[in-house]
């Protein structure tokens, strides 16, 4: 198989094998001697030249093959070299040059027309590419740093009221509920890995953005795979140090206590026990209704108590508390049940509550939860006693033909002066 090159005739590119090369190189080192020394001679040399690669069908891509059949075809059409020779005397008359490119033909009229209309259409599509990358890039710059933003606010900043207002479900004291969560010990590499896990691609994403907008020079190799590394490296050791925690979560149990109310109050009285003000707390958090305050760091942890009222559709009603924990297995959740610290009594028409559980210091929350359900029969009013407050038990009514609500100040189902009727209750949900 013969070899090729590329070479470059009147600005076009062209491939040629090594036969061809030859012979079109003897040719055009004829024409180049016949005429470099003769006034116009160069303008000579260049016209032959573009004639030769119109021949060839130059400006195609990919480039032509020029072989050695189509440089004898080109000589044919063009002349041999010795027929552009001027005459001198004592010789015979040369003979007429052929015309060698003709600038008014049609062929070279629709040439110009459309490598016109080409390099138009190129530069119409460079400005749309570059408007296209423009916005993007803006659109990722701003997508990007939105983020990054948002999730140093979340992490850093919890707390405040900016924050709490954005976020759904409500979130406060991110760090707190960590350290509830899972071991104390874990909680800032969690941080510092999920900091590393999700702000590592935000920045990429913004720097992406950057770039498109101000087509800043790319960043080196080595830079870009030990980010990646640490990356890698990061979102692993951050799914290990999770799974290791949801262990902790495998089993669950409940520890249930029950009261039957052969013969309910008319009017149920709702008094707290234990109140979380004379508790002591120094840091709380909350997620989404529900609150856990803490001493300190090993001190004894409260967390929110469930206050739910069915409506019964018998005359009876019940008392039911729930204390649910989790544990790595069925024993540990059992102890850890056991370990949950909530009181409650009923006195003829009033039931004292404690308003938050406990666990004892140093022990992990592993889940745990308390859950007081209330049965009453049609027509039982529900009332605070004075000093309580029912937000304190998340108080919401249920019946049982209809779906879970909660208490709204200013709803149909709250009546005056705070009495709750779970007999208007009943006849409102089944109305609606």
């Amino acid at each position: 198989m013969e070899k090729t090159m590329n070479i470059n005739i009147a600005g076009q590119l062209f491939r040629i094998d090594e036969e061809a090369f030859r012979s079109l190189s003897r040719y055009l080192e004829t024409i180049s001697t016949r005429f470099s020394n003769e006034p116009g001679g160069e303008e000579t040399i260049s016209d032959i030249e573009s004639r030769i690669a119109e021949i060839f069908g130059g400006g195609q891509e990919p480039p032509v093959l020029v072989s050695g059949e189509m440089v004898r075809e080109m000589i044919e059409v063009m002349g041999a070299p010795e027929e552009y020779a001027d005459e001198t005397p004592g010789e015979a008359p040369p003979v007429e040059r052929k015309p060698l490119y003709d600038p008014g033909s049609l062929m070279v009229r629709a040439g110009q027309a459309l490598s016109a209309c080409w390099k138009a259409c190129t530069k119409i599509f460079s400005v749309l590419l570059r408007a296209a990358a423009l916005v993007a890039g803006a659109c990722l710059s701003v997508f990007g740093f939105l983020l990054l933003f948002a999730f140093v606010f979340l992490l850093f900043f919890s707390n405040s009221p900016m924050v709490t207002g954005l976020i759904e479900p409500d979130i406060v004291n991110l760090p707190m509920l960590l350290s509830i969560a899972m071991n104390a010990a874990f909680v800032r590499p969690v941080i510092i890995l999920t900091a590393m896990v999700i702000l590592i691609p935000l920045a990429a994403l913004t720097y992406l953005g950057i770039k498109l907008i101000f087509r800043l020079a790319p960043i080196s190799k080595p830079f870009k795979v030990i980010v990646f590394v640490a990356w890698l490296a990061a979102l692993c050791a951050l799914c290990v140090i999770i799974a290791l925690q949801v262990t902790a979560y495998n089993q669950d149990t409940d520890i249930v206590e029950k009261a039957a109310l052969d013969k309910p109050p008319r009017t149920l009285w709702i008094a707290p026990l234990k109140k979380i003000a004379e508790s002591g707390y120094g840091e709380s958090a909350a997620l989404d209704g529900w609150i856990f305050w803490s001493k300190s760091v090993d001190g004894p942890l409260f967390g929110t108590a469930d206050l739910d009222i069915f409506c019964s559709d018998t005359t009876t009603g019940w008392i039911s508390v729930r204390r649910g924990s989790c544990g790595s297995s069925e024993s540990g959740a059992w102890d850890n049940a056991r370990a949950i610290d909530f009181s409650w009594k009923l006195s003829r028409d009033t039931l004292y509550l404690d308003e938050y559980y406990s666990l004892p210091a140093g022990a992990s929350w592993h889940g745990a939860e308390v859950s007081i359900d209330v049965a009453l029969p049609a027509g039982t009013e529900i009332r605070p006693a004075t000093g309580a407050d029912l937000a304190r038990w998340r108080f919401r009514r249920i019946d049982p033909a209809t779906d879970r609500y909660r208490i709204r100040e200013g709803g149909r189902d709250v009546l005056p002066e705070g009495v709750v009727s779970t007999r208007a209750l009943s006849d409102t949900l089944r109305a609606q």
